[in-house]
């Protein structure tokens, strides 16, 4: 039996230009490029003319990395800084945004479930707005994309503040499109990893 290397993570950092901001870009990695990827930094404000920026850890078979990376380049979307397996192509970059995680700051959602799961309050509906808090401890897992993967959901990044030093805990806010079974068990799984977690509506499906 023939044991195959496993092929080194892409590292990439990318600029979003304000017009994507409700596209689901990272989602489209993982379910169009069959893609693991982990956000590791991040910086978007839906309220703001400013471009948001990634730092992203991509996990996939060349071709597939490649398919994707094009991808990104076709949309406009600057990879600032790029390293593939050993080999690292940079090109002149600005230094992080220099910004604390607001997130005792920021505004509660309008509802916030105290004392029944999460997934029961979804009956018909095909989207979800939330907001997520990402522990520090979770920094190095992909929870966005096994949302993607696993529940075969679309996950649009509407805002998200996730510090490169991992020492203040970050969160997103995220829109789930997905069937409403896809939606419950969604939801389950983000409870079962105890991350906190905040409905901001539940649209009617009509």
């Amino acid at each position: 039996m023939c044991n195959f290397e496993k092929p080194a993570p892409v590292h990439s950092r990318i600029r979003i230009p304000q017009r994507y901001n409700r596209q689901p870009i990272i989602s489209r990695l993982v379910s169009r490029y069959n893609l693991t990827v982990n956000i590791t930094a991040a910086s978007l404000t839906s309220d703001s003319n400013d471009d948001g920026w990634f730092d992203l850890e991509l996990s996939g078979n060349p071709p597939e990395l490649a398919n994707s990376l094009s991808y990104l380049q076709g949309l406009g979307v600057d990879l600032l800084q790029l390293a593939i397996a050993n080999h690292i192509q940079s090109q002149n970059t600005q230094p992080f945004p220099n910004k604390g995680s607001n997130l005792t700051n920021r505004e509660s959602a309008s509802t916030l479930l105290k004392q029944e799961p999460t997934y029961n309050a979804i009956a018909q509906t095909n989207r979800v707005r939330l907001q997520l808090c990402i522990l520090k401890n979770y920094y190095h897992k992909p929870i966005i994309s096994e949302l993607v993967s696993h529940y075969m959901l679309t996950v649009n990044i509407t805002s998200a503040m996730l510090n490169p030093d991992m020492q203040d805990d970050g969160w997103f806010d995220l829109d789930l499109w997905g069937r409403p079974q896809q939606l419950r068990a969604s939801l389950s799984y983000l409870e079962k990893l105890k991350l906190p977690l905040w409905l901001v509506s539940i649209p009617d499906s009509n």
